[in-house]
């Protein structure tokens, strides 16, 4: 059985247990000056999304505003998927789409802002990573 993979982009101090991306073998993107640590890159199958979304708690100034992650297939980058963590006051929610679904891009906007994360933050529609 073929299982589908990800490249999903992570904030390492979204984590509470960092240690996690290690495991997945995480490949720093961009290295930030602040308590979030970096912007990472992660491989993994959606069982291990899901993983990494209970642990994706940790908040620095708004509790309120859930962490996200974002990535596209490995085998297919038109394939996105967009992971809010199990802070979202709903245990983590997981839309997978495809890039030109305009509906599905809007109705993950839209929940997203709902929930906080600024409109200009939600930019998985142009992922190139």
């Amino acid at each position: 059985m073929n299982t589908k993979l990800y490249k999903m982009r992570v904030v390492r101090g979204a984590f509470i247990d960092q240690s996690m991306l290690d495991n997945f073998g995480a490949q720093m993107l961009e290295k930030l000056k602040s308590e979030w640590v970096s912007i990472e890159t992660v491989m993994c199958d959606l069982e291990q999304i899901k993983e990494l979304q209970k642990n994706m708690i940790n908040h620095f100034n708004d509790q309120t505003i859930p962490w996200y992650m974002d990535g596209y297939g490995v085998m297919d980058k038109d394939d996105l998927i967009v992971a809010f963590g199990a802070d979202d006051g709903e245990g983590g929610r997981i839309f997978q789409f495809r890039k030109d679904d305009s509906d599905m891009i809007n109705k993950v906007v839209t929940y997203g802002v709902e929930k906080g994360i600024p409109k200009e933050q939600m930019d998985f529609m142009d992922i190139s990573f």
